[in-house]
């Protein structure tokens, strides 16, 4: 009998497994902890090692991969067969290989990996060990990111990852969007407002061969923007301007130049108030007959998927612990 895998993700369990978790047979919670933060600990661990960089071209076998990677072989053998056993690697005739799966998300040659997502992942989590805090009293419990000094080495360092793994994430998952989104067939000047890492300039960029954009934020983005820029080979067609779209009047120095503004994953990083003020400059900005357009993580709109609510449920309450808010529609 020949016994197929079926994914509770993040744990692969045989057809017989699945059942019998379904039957509440199983117990559950455990996969939920320890295992799964287990599996993912593994995963950036890989990641943050190259593993699936190294595999991307050829199987290796153990001795091989442990040179390569500078590892001990019974140690790194003890991480192998768990990313077996999650998924992410095969292992045959003594040789190990990257799963389809690896080899699409998590390899840098291809266009759609989020390993830099996977890196930054632990960042993420940390801030979830705010979380008996926020239940008690619902308030904000620790700063974010970008009111930190960015001259100190963590957090230039943190800045880094969250940056990167926003442009991977944007650069994997961004097309959808931007096939979804219908600007002027005229338009040559996009804005995007905190775009920092340009992810969603660069595929618009794609897409638009006439289109130029420009990129507003602060220097630590914009720094993450010029490597995605430099990357995608698009660096005469996206520039960008250092300011502070909170506490600057950027309407003035820009107004009526865009055809084009973007305002994206910029909402739930602030109050209400502040969002209406913001997007009062950048209408601003816009010429006559140009197109604002919007993306956030909405809270009542995700009522047919279960991992889209799981995932801005989480979102929200990262805002949450971090003085943001994720709204409904």
């Amino acid at each position: 009998m020949v016994v197929r895998s079926h994914y509770l993700m993040p744990l692969r369990l045989t057809i017989l497994e699945n059942i019998l978790a379904r039957l509440n047979l199983l117990p559950v919670p455990l996969f939920d902890t320890p295992l799964a933060p287990g599996i993912a600990k593994v995963l950036v661990t890989a990641c943050e090692l190259g593993i699936f960089d190294t595999l991307s071209e050829q199987p290796l076998s153990l001795e091989t991969l442990a040179e390569k990677l500078k590892c001990n072989p019974q140690g790194l053998q003890l991480l192998l067969q768990l990313l077996v056993s999650a998924g992410y690697l095969h292992l045959r005739r003594g040789r190990f290989a990257n799963t389809r799966m690896a080899q699409r998300w998590l390899t840098s040659a291809s266009p759609v990996s989020v390993a830099p997502y996977i890196i930054h992942s632990p960042d993420i989590v940390a801030i979830w060990d705010h979380l008996p805090e926020v239940v008690r009293e619902n308030k904000q419990a620790m700063r974010m990111p970008y009111d930190e000094h960015a001259s100190d080495p963590s957090t230039a360092a943190a800045l880094a990852r969250h940056y990167a793994g926003l442009a991977a994430l944007a650069m994997a998952l961004g097309a959808e969007v931007v096939n979804r989104v219908k600007i002027p067939a005229s338009a040559t000047q996009l804005l995007d407002v905190g775009g920092s890492h340009a992810a969603y300039s660069a595929l618009f960029c794609r897409k638009y061969p006439a289109l130029h954009a420009t990129i507003l934020d602060i220097q630590p983005g914009i720094e993450a923007g010029k490597r995605t820029a430099l990357q995608t080979h698009l660096e005469k067609r996206i520039s960008f301007i250092c300011g502070d779209i909170v506490c600057e009047d950027f309407s003035e120095d820009l107004s009526s130049s865009y055809d084009v503004a973007l305002y994206f994953h910029i909402a739930h990083l602030l109050p209400s108030e502040i969002n209406a003020a913001v997007l009062e400059k950048v209408v601003q900005t816009l010429k006559p007959g140009g197109v604002l357009v919007f993306l956030d993580q909405i809270t009542d709109q995700t009522h047919h998927s279960r991992l889209a609510s799981l995932m801005v449920q989480f979102m929200a309450l990262t805002m949450t612990t971090v003085g943001g808010t994720c709204y409904p529609f």
